[in-house]
């Protein structure tokens, strides 16, 4: 008998990771309307009825229902309600190892067309909290993501290799993220010398790992900031934000506006 394990494709299905920070029924009317929302999250758009826009590069795109949206990670666009539009919305990141969201850079938002009773099912799975629905949810919702990737001729894209190094710190990152974070205290943790750890780094992602740090920090406070449970003072320290202004001038000098205002933006 003889065994031949796939170590890349194992490695790959441990970092390509799809979290949701939110699922939401929305019903909305004309005060939805938003100008520049911009975030490191990507948005399923499901409308179910009535309908909406959503304006993309000074085009305007109708949310309609029978179709599904994906508007990626980074994209900026605007979105209004002429009169009423009820949809469920989702909000995740699908990463690559590097801790990019997959569809970020996309110029454009994806349309899915005649998906009528794709939608309807989702429709009826949202209001369902057994184990069945959301494993049928989710496998509708890799669906929508893989058909998106392959308008954009994405879904073929190889996962690179990784030194055993960086992987190492990938996965201390994952596990103990927190503003107070070096790569001094990662390369005593895991027994490397920082300038090798630095050089594999930069050489695998192709970034200093204190700017992989920053963006990962800045991505997860986006999502926390989704979750309307939590304070602003709640998700500082959480992250291990020294106070809550120091957070707010960080978040602020990445994204261009304050938590308090990015939470307004996203409220739907």
């Amino acid at each position: 008998m003889k065994l031949l394990p796939n170590q890349k494709l194992t490695y790959a299905e441990q970092r390509v990771r799809l979290e949701i920070a939110e699922i939401s029924y929305g019903l909305l009317d004309s005060e939805w309307e938003h100008e520049d929302l911009r975030a490191a999250f990507t948005r399923v758009y499901i409308p179910l009825e009535g309908e909406g826009f959503i304006r993309v590069n000074g085009e305007n795109i109708c949310l309609c229902p029978g179709n599904i949206y994906v508007v990626p990670s980074e994209l900026s666009f605007s979105c209004f309600c002429p009169e009423k539009l009820n949809k469920i919305y989702i909000h995740l990141t699908l990463t690559k190892p590097d801790g990019v969201d997959v569809f970020a850079g996309i110029p454009f938002c994806m349309i899915l067309k005649n998906c009528e009773a794709r939608s309807r099912e989702i429709e009826a799975l949202y209001e369902g909290n057994d184990i069945r629905s959301v494993l049928r949810l989710k496998l509708l919702l890799y669906e929508i993501l893989e058909e998106a990737l392959q308008s954009v001729s994405l879904n073929n894209e190889h996962i690179k290799s990784y030194s055993e190094y960086t992987k190492r710190a990938l996965s201390y990152i994952d596990t103990h993220l927190n503003a107070t974070m070096t790569i001094n205290e990662i390369s005593s943790a895991l027994f490397i010398s920082k300038l090798v750890l630095q050089k594999h780094f930069k050489m695998d992602l192709g970034k200093p790992i204190g700017k992989y740090i920053d963006q990962c920090l800045m991505a997860r406070a986006e999502r926390e900031l989704l979750d309307r449970s939590l304070s602003i003072k709640d998700i500082s320290e959480h992250l291990g934000f020294c106070d809550q202004f120091y957070f707010s001038r960080k978040f602020s000098e990445h994204h261009g506006v304050s938590p308090r205002r990015f939470r307004q933006m996203h409220n739907i």
